[in-house]
């Protein structure tokens, strides 16, 4: 019982530390000359694909006018279309979208009358559009830069079997008040371990889902329910024998969450979603040796996801081991560990409600609410996900 105990223990250990130690580290480290050489390299002439802007929006009229402004300011040379649907909003989102149709002929608004759900939306919005070109999907609160399609079209020039190129992200508003500090360290963290897997395996494992283009010929129409759109249309691209990748010269800005709450329940909404489609696509990652995506998918998103029961199932196996063994070290440490940890998250709460900020302890809440996110989402799937309607976060 022991040894089943320690090697359990050790398994959950290595099994964390791999997610989000020790495969960023050596998938990073690896890419880093590649990601310099690929993209000094030369794109060759050819004639840019049509676009299509594709936007889901409900109640946005906070961050619309802006939003449109960095959608009209593009210096793509090809046609370019907007096709944006605004998901029964109840503000002023639907004015502001009939306001810049009357004085842009590219822009197609489609006003939808009851809730239909972002992913159901983009389904409409790429039957509109066709199957030809490059689909750009993206959020009202995500800002482009004059050159952001540009950069995300480019790659595709040059690759054909290149079928997703996500965007960079750059959070902005991030202070020590909230948990915007924490935030933005895991979205760059995140950039750079995508842009790395792009680069060595063109298996860059999932957009964010604020901006990215997917080749046409890639989409495949989300199921019914399903809440990330994002992933889902990743990973149907790699069944079909696509690439992807990040590109660090497409940028993109959004205001980083600084309330904990808020981002609390967004990843529960992401956590659901997460295992729909991790059982979607078991077929991808199943053997993580098989291939270079099944290994990215299940050491960056597998693992991830399964990080919150690893932590239970090795603090029982640690719990087991001190009543195994009856030796008062194990039982030391154990109660010393979860001591700091939980102490160090109540700590952070009182001390915050006091002004008082420690970047440390800030992380470890953080960490520990998102991992409880992952759980509460998990939940959610086993009970049954019947709508995927949504709520726009309140980063604004």
């Amino acid at each position: 019982m022991t040894v089943a105990l320690t090697i359990i223990l050790i398994l959950c250990v290595l099994g964390v530390l791999h997610t989000y130690v020790i495969y960023p580290f050596l998938t990073i480290r690896r890419a880093l000359p590649q990601v310099e050489r690929d993209w000094n390299e030369p794109i060759p002439t050819a004639d840019w694909p049509p676009v299509y802007v594709l936007m889901a929006v409900h109640n946005e009229e906070a961050v619309l006018r802006e939003k449109m402004e960095s959608l009209l300011t593009q210096d793509y040379r090809g046609q370019l279309n907007f096709l944006i649907g605004s998901d029964n909003s109840s503000d002023a989102t639907n004015d502001i979208l009939r306001e810049y149709q009357q004085r842009e002929s590219r822009l197609s608004p489609t006003l939808f009358t009851s809730r239909q759900g972002k992913p159901a939306i983009i389904n409409q919005l790429a039957h509109q559009a066709g199957p030809e070109g490059v689909y750009i999907i993206t959020d009202a609160s995500v800002m482009l830069r004059p050159d952001t399609i540009t950069e995300l079209v480019q790659p595709m020039l040059r690759d054909e079997q290149l079928a997703v190129v996500d965007t960079t992200m750059v959070q902005t508003g991030g202070t020590a008040t909230g948990i915007g500090a924490a935030e933005t360290e895991y979205i760059d963290r995140e950039v750079q371990l995508k842009r790395a897997e792009g680069m060595l395996y063109g298996t860059m494992i999932g957009p964010f889902g604020g901006c990215y283009a997917l080749r046409a010929a890639a989409f495949r129409p989300v199921p019914d329910r399903f809440l990330v759109d994002d992933f889902y249309l990743c990973m149907s691209a790699y069944e079909l024998g696509y690439r992807g990748i990040s590109s660090p010269t497409a940028i993109v800005e959004e205001s980083v969450g600084q309330h904990i709450h808020e981002e609390f329940r967004r990843k529960v909404r992401i956590s659901s979603g997460n295992w729909q489609n991790l059982i979607r696509f078991r077929s991808l990652w199943w053997f993580p040796t098989k291939s270079k995506l099944a290994w990215s998918f299940f050491s960056h998103k597998v693992l991830r996801w399964w990080t919150p029961f690893l932590l239970l199932i090795g603090a029982l196996a640690w719990l087991g081991l001190a009543l195994c063994t009856g030796n008062h070290w194990v039982w030391l440490s154990f109660t010393v560990l979860s001591g700091l940890v939980l102490t160090g998250a109540l700590a952070d709460v009182l001390l915050s409600d006091a002004g008082i900020h420690v970047s440390a302890l800030r992380k470890l809440r953080y960490f520990l609410a998102m991992n409880v996110a992952l759980l509460v989402g998990f939940y959610r799937y086993l009970t049954g996900i019947s709508t995927n309607v949504w709520q726009p976060s309140n980063r604004h």
